[in-house]
C-alpha cells in the first residue's frame, strides 16, 4: 500500500476520532454510557501528527503510524495498555452484538491508541482487523479493504513475510479479496501462500509413533509420516485455509490455484494425519469437483473411486456420505460411457438400508438413481418397477402431495409412455399438475 494511501488512512480515523462525542450523542441510550468514560485518547491535532510521521518511517517496512513506544502524554506504560485493552475488549462485544453505532468509535480509538505502541506491534494488527471486520460486516468493503491490508503489513513487520507463521493471515485476506474486495490481488498473495506451505511440506518433519486410540473416524495407525505433536495445529490449519481457499477458486473458475490449493491441504493433512483418514476423502472428493469442471472425466473418476474407497473403510454404509460419495462416482462413470459399472454401484447402494429406509430420503434417491439410469439405457421395462419402488418411498419420506415428488413422477410418467401405458403416463402428469397448483 502507497505511503500517501495509509496517510489518508491515519487522517481518517484522526477525524472520525474528532467525531466521536457527536456519534455518541446521537446514539441510542446505551451508547450514553461512553460519555462518562476517560477513553484518553489522541485528540485530532495529536493524530494528524501521526498521520505525518508516515512521512518519516521508521524502517522500510513502518507504516508510519508513530514510533510512538512511548505511552500518551499523562499516562504510564501500564495505563496505555489498560486504555487499549479496554477500548479493544469493549469495541469487540459491541461488534458481536451488533451495535455497530456504539463499536465503531470504540474500534476506531482502539486503533488510534495501539499505534502508540509502535507499527511492529501485534496489537495494532489486532485493532486494524476488527476495524476491518466491522466495515466488511456493515458492507464498506473499501474501508475494510484497507485496514485489513493494514492488518497484514504489521503482521510481517512482527512475524516476517518468509515466516509460516503469517499463513493464516495471508488466507484471511485472500479470502476477503475474492469474496468481498478487489479480486486481482488474490492471485500473487495466494502464490506466496502457496510458496510457504510448499516449501514446508519440502522440508523433513519428525516422525513420531504415538499410540492412537481406535475409534470410528480416524486412522488405525496415524502416526506414519506424521509431523512432530508441536507441527500439528499449524499445519491443520493451513489445510484448513487451502481447502477454504480451494473451493473458492473453484467456484470462480480458477481451476489450476484450486487444483494446487487441494493439493497442499491433502499433503498437509497426510503429514499429520496418516493415509487413512476421513478428511484425506474430503480432499479425493474436492480433487474430482476440479477435475469434473475441467472435462477431465478420467482423472476425476480417480479421485472419485480413492474418496469412496476410503470413506467406506471408516464408515458405515447407511451414513449419507457414503451414498454421496458412491453417487459422484457413479455420475462420472456415466459420463464416460461407463453405465454397467454405474449400475453395479447403484445396485450395491440398494443394500445399504437393512431393515428400515434411510432417515434422510437416501432409499428414494438411490432407488430414483438406478431407475432413471436404466431409462436412458433406454431400458424401460426394468426402469419401470424401479421407478415405481422409488415413487413409492418418497412418498412415505416426504408424503404424497410434496414436491419433492415431482421429478419421480416426471420420471416414471416418461418411462409408462414409452411402455405405451399412456393412460397411466397421463394420470401421473396429473398428479404433477395437482401438486403445481396445490390441489
Amino acid at each position: 500500500m502507497s505511503k500517501s494511501t495509509r496517510k489518508e488512512i491515519i487522517f481518517d480515523i484522526a477525524f472520525f476520532n474528532a467525531l466521536v462525542s457527536v456519534v455518541i450523542a446521537c446514539a441510542p441510550a446505551q451508547a450514553q454510557d461512553l460519555q462518562e468514560q476517560d477513553l484518553q485518547a489522541p485528540d485530532l491535532q495529536e493524530a494528524q501528527e501521526l498521520a505525518e510521521n508516515i512521512d518519516q518511517p521508521a524502517d522500510s517496512q513502518s507504516l508510519g503510524l508513530a514510533d510512538l513506544s512511548e505511552p500518551l502524554k499523562g499516562m504510564t506504560s501500564s495505563e496505555c495498555e489498560d486504555t487499549w485493552k479496554k477500548l479493544a475488549q469493549d469495541g469487540t462485544l459491541a461488534l458481536d452484538r451488533n451495535q455497530y453505532w456504539i463499536a465503531e468509535p470504540l474500534l476506531t480509538k482502539a486503533v488510534v491508541q495501539a499505534g502508540h505502541f509502535g507499527t511492529a506491534d501485534l496489537r495494532l494488527a489486532k485493532s486494524l482487523g476488527e476495524l476491518g471486520r466491522l466495515y466488511t460486516i456493515r458492507g464498506r468493503f473499501v474501508d475494510a479493504e484497507s485496514y485489513l491490508e493494514e492488518k497484514l503489513f504489521v503482521e510481517e513487520n512482527v512475524i516476517g513475510k518468509n515466516n509460516t507463521q503469517i499463513i493464516p493471515s495471508l488466507g484471511s485476506l485472500i479470502h476477503f479479496y475474492l469474496l468481498y474486495g478487489t479480486a486481482s490481488k488474490a492471485d500473487p498473495l495466494t502464490e506466496d501462500l502457496l510458496a510457504l506451505v510448499e516449501g514446508k511440506l519440502r522440508e523433513p518433519l519428525a516422525q513420531t509413533p504415538g499410540k492412537i486410540k481406535l475409534q470410528k473416524g480416524v486412522p488405525l495407525q496415524g502416526w506414519a509420516g506424521s509431523a512432530a505433536p508441536i507441527a500439528r495445529d499449524p499445519l491443520i490449519e493451513w489445510a484448513i485455509t487451502c481447502d477454504d481457499l480451494g473451493l473458492l477458486y473453484r467456484v470462480r473458475g480458477n481451476f489450476d490455484l484450486a487444483d494446487r490449493l487441494f493439493k497442499a491441504a491433502l499433503d498437509l493433512k497426510t503429514t499429520v494425519l496418516g493415509k487413512e483418514h476421513l478428511s484425506l476423502a474430503n480432499s479425493y472428493d474436492s480433487l474430482g469437483e476440479v477435475c469434473l469442471a475441467k472435462n477431465d472425466y478420467k482423472e476425476a473418476e480417480t479421485y472419485f473411486q480413492d474418496a469412496l474407497a476410503l470413506t467406506e473403510k471408516i464408515l458405515p454404509p447407511e451414513d449419507p456420505k457414503v451414498y454421496a460419495r458412491l453417487d459422484k462416482l457413479a455420475r462420472c462413470l456415466i459420463k464416460l460411457g461407463k453405465y454397467q459399472q454405474a449400475e453395479d454401484l447403484y445396485l450395491r447402494a440398494q443394500s445399504f438400508w437393512k431393515g428400515e429406509p434411510s432417515n434422510c430420503g437416501l432409499t428414494s434417491r438411490a432407488l430414483f438413481a438406478l431407475g432413471c439410469l436404466y431409462a436412458d439405457e433406454k431400458k424401460y421395462a426394468q426402469a419401470a418397477p424401479v421407478l415405481q419402488q422409488a415413487l413409492a418411498s418418497a412418498e412415505e419420506f416426504h408424503g404424497p402431495a410434496s414436491v419433492n415428488l415431482v421429478p419421480y413422477l416426471r420420471k416414471y410418467a416418461y418411462v409408462m409412455y414409452y411402455l405405451d401405458r399412456r393412460a397411466e403416463s397421463d394420470q401421473l402428469k396429473d398428479r404433477i399438475s395437482s401438486i403445481a397448483d396445490g390441489t
